[in-house]
This record gives C-alpha cells, structure tokens and sequence, in this order.
C-alpha cells in the first residue's frame, strides 16, 4: 500500500512539473509600432497597436492574425494614444499577431515599423 501511494505522488508530481504554463499576454516594438497582447493562456483579451516615444506619425494602424484584420482610422497617433482590438478568445497555439504603422505624407503611405507576437504555451 505505501509502494502504491509513493507511486502515485511521484505520478502527480512529474504531470504537475511537465505540464508547462500558457501564456497570451505580450508587448514589443518594431521601428515606431508597439504591439501589446493582453490576455491568460491562449485566450487574448485584446490586442493594441500604438507608437513609441518621439514615435508620433499622422496615418493609421493594421493589425491582424488570428482570425483578426481591421485598419484604424486615420489621424494622429501620439505616445500612449492605442488602437485597440477586441477579441476574447481562444486562439491556437502558435498563432501570430501583428501590428503595423502606416505614416501618410503627400497621398502615400510608409511604413512605420511592424510589431508581432506569438501566442503559446
């Protein structure tokens, strides 16, 4: 009976340490664009895109993967202003998220640096 209990706590004690923690939440920056993913394990709360410090440019952000593709609306983007996506699900394992600053001078666009993210365990 107690080989049959030590067994089982050793069972327990190796699924506990090899079950690895998930993570969604992640931030970075690329060029003027930060991408921030907010969320526990794979679910994802959210994701924004903003500028980085002296980063501020008139034009627009892209963000997608997912299953996520939206523009925001064009017009300034100062430091610490986000443009924010809802999302509040689950994605799989692996899945890519990106953020894109798009500058517009004189009818064109440039870009202004692209953050991505991955979401795993």
């Amino acid at each position: 009976m107690l080989r049959a209990g030590l067994g089982l706590v050793s069972l327990v004690a190796l699924v506990l340490t090899a079950t690895p923690s998930a993570e969604a939440g992640a931030r970075g920056c690329n060029g003027r664009t930060c991408i921030d993913v907010q969320g526990s394990g794979l679910t994802v709360d959210r994701v924004s895109a903003s500028t980085t410090w002296n980063g501020d440019f008139t034009g627009h952000f892209h963000v997608w993967g997912g299953g996520i593709d939206q523009n925001s609306a064009t017009g300034f983007w100062g430091y610490h202003q986000k443009f924010s996506v809802p999302l509040g699900r689950d994605l799989p394992n692996g899945s890519v998220l990106c953020a894109e600053g798009w500058e517009h001078i004189d009818g064109r666009v440039e870009s202004r640096g692209r953050a991505c993210a991955e979401v795993h365990f």
